[in-house]
């Protein structure tokens, strides 16, 4: 059972990195209009990606590799960077934003350090289930 639930969260994890890559680098021309009236909309939205992004590949590769955290954490560090200069570099409508690659890591530190809050959560909700 837990490795399903590992496996589970690793395909969760793939399709999340692919998600921030394409939404990252497509043009969105209309949203909805609360989103457009929302401030710091942009930084919010990079903070939660990033955030979740830490989170899954921690969650998924726990049992896998230890001490890999870190690594993670690292990884999406660099990951949003070259998002940022490839939306600079290869896209017409977007622009690569400093304040945009902080916000990714914020999300990314936040998700690094809270992680065993959020693994003992999800465990005991797991056994909770089990029972």
């Amino acid at each position: 059972m837990q490795l399903l639930l590992e496996r589970k969260f690793i395909f969760i994890a793939v399709v999340w990195t692919v998600l921030i890559t394409t939404l990252s680098l497509i043009t969105i021309e209309k949203a909805p209009l609360f989103v457009v009236q929302l401030p710091f909309k942009d930084k919010i939205v990079h903070f939660i990606f990033y955030f979740f992004l830490v989170f899954l590949w921690s969650f998924g590769l726990r049992k896998k590799i230890n001490h890999f955290r870190f690594k993670i954490l690292i990884g999406a560090i660099f990951y949003g960077i070259i998002i940022e200069v490839l939306q600079g570099a290869v896209t017409v409508t977007r622009t690569a934003d400093f304040y945009d690659v902080i916000a990714n890591s914020i999300g990314a530190y936040i998700a690094y350090i809270n992680f065993p809050i959020l693994e003992r959560n999800i465990i005991k909700q797991e056994q909770k289930i089990k029972k």
